[in-house]
Parts: C-alpha cells; sequence; structure tokens
C-alpha cells in the first residue's frame, strides 16, 4: 500500500492567506508567504544570487499547483542555495541564509515524498 503523505496543501493554503510575509531578515523572496505579484510589480529583482533565485522559486510555484513540477523547483532551490554555500562571493550573511534555504528544500521534498507501506 502506498501512501502520500497530505497537509501540504493545507499549509501552502493558510501560507498564502498571512498578513505578512516570513522572510528571512532582509530578504525579498527567500521564506514563506511572499506576496509575488506585488513585489514582481514593483520590480523587486532580490537582493543577492541567493534571493534571485527564491524569486524564480516562487515564480515556479505560480506557475503549476503540480506536485512533480514543486518538486523539481525545491531541487532545484536547493541545489542553487547550496551552490551559494559553496561560492567565494557569497558574504557569511548569504552563506548562512542558503544553508537554512538549502535544508528547508531538503525537508519540504522529504516531508512530500510517499510512504511505502
Amino acid at each position: 500500500m502506498l501512501l502520500v503523505r497530505e497537509g501540504s496543501g493545507l499549509v501552502n493554503s493558510l501560507i498564502n492567506k498571512l498578513p505578512i510575509e516570513l522572510h528571512l531578515p532582509g530578504y525579498q523572496y527567500c521564506g514563506p508567504g511572499t506576496k509575488l505579484e506585488k513585489r514582481l510589480q514593483r520590480g523587486d529583482r532580490g537582493i543577492n544570487p541567493l534571493d534571485q533565485a527564491c524569486k524564480e522559486h516562487d515564480i515556479a510555484y505560480s506557475q503549476s499547483s503540480d506536485l512533480k513540477y514543486r518538486h523539481d523547483a525545491d531541487r532545484i532551490l536547493q541545489e542553487r542555495a547550496w551552490n551559494r554555500i559553496k561560492s567565494n562571493d557569497a558574504s557569511l550573511g548569504e552563506k548562512t541564509a542558503a544553508w537554512v534555504v538549502t535544508n528547508a528544500m531538503k525537508a519540504k521534498r522529504k516531508r512530500k515524498q510517499p510512504l511505502g507501506l
């Protein structure tokens, strides 16, 4: 029997209804609850390469609710965040934020994995 953990849709619904964005301090896109349309209309580009990767992740999520597509977006953001950790031109603050994002994406993808029972 194969079960898929439910609840991520509920979590996303709750996050989308938040009155505030829960970004990492100083970031425009890294974190849940981004008001994407508002930020795109304002022309927010992201404060650094990590934030730009988070922006692209948010755009990907806005384009599809398909779980596989979103897993791919999560994996891509995880890889890009990990690359920022290894980057010589990333500040300590960006590397710290990238570590948080990398692990958040790992946990998010793991939570949505099917459970074989």
